[in-house]
């Protein structure tokens, strides 16, 4: 074999093994425990025990899911300001997002905005779950992602969450 071959078969290889990398990299739609009572304590906690895991969103108020890459974002926005500065990240969806939590009671409802990369996997939905302090987005059922991957999918996501059932501090979960 050429030296020229060998080359184009090796660079063939770490690109194709780059690619698999890429869209392995899918966020596990389980692993956080359920059970949870009524009131959001865990099964074990008295009732009346503050909310410590489990769902803690109330619905979505924007959720869009597409191919190409998105910035990481992260941010519990208190009020339109907080939801202006995070839809600016998104460019052209920007206005939809605003549009969307437009409505929003702030003073009953904080609402947690959350971008990421899916690896090769089409969302359609997610749902955000606390254990202790922290914040993690979970997928909602969505098909096997193909074999084959030529962009990495993103979510880009804003929850609406009761004050009650958010930590004082959230930390975020990767």
């Amino acid at each position: 074999m050429s030296l020229r071959r060998a080359v184009s078969a090796a660079l063939l290889a770490a690109s194709l093994t780059t690619l698999s990398a890429a869209c392995g990299q899918q966020h596990a739609a389980v692993g956080l425990p359920t059970g949870n009572r009524a009131d959001g304590g865990t099964p074990s906690s008295p009732p009346g025990t503050p909310y410590r895991q489990g769902r803690v969103d109330s619905g979505l108020v924007y959720f869009a899911s597409a191919p190409g890459a998105v910035r990481q974002v992260r941010a519990v926005l208190r009020g339109p300001e907080g939801v202006d500065a995070f839809a600016r990240q998104f460019g052209k969806r920007s206005g939809e997002i605003i549009d969307k939590a437009e409505g929003t009671d702030f003073t009953r409802t904080t609402l947690v905005g959350w971008s990421t990369t899916t690896g090769c996997a089409q969302w359609s939905s997610a749902t955000l779950h606390r254990a202790g302090d922290t914040l993690k987005l979970i997928a909602g059922p969505h098909p096997e992602p193909p074999p084959e991957c030529f962009a990495p999918f993103h979510v880009i996501a804003v929850f609406e969450v009761p004050k009650d059932r958010l930590p004082e501090r959230p930390r975020f979960a990767d």
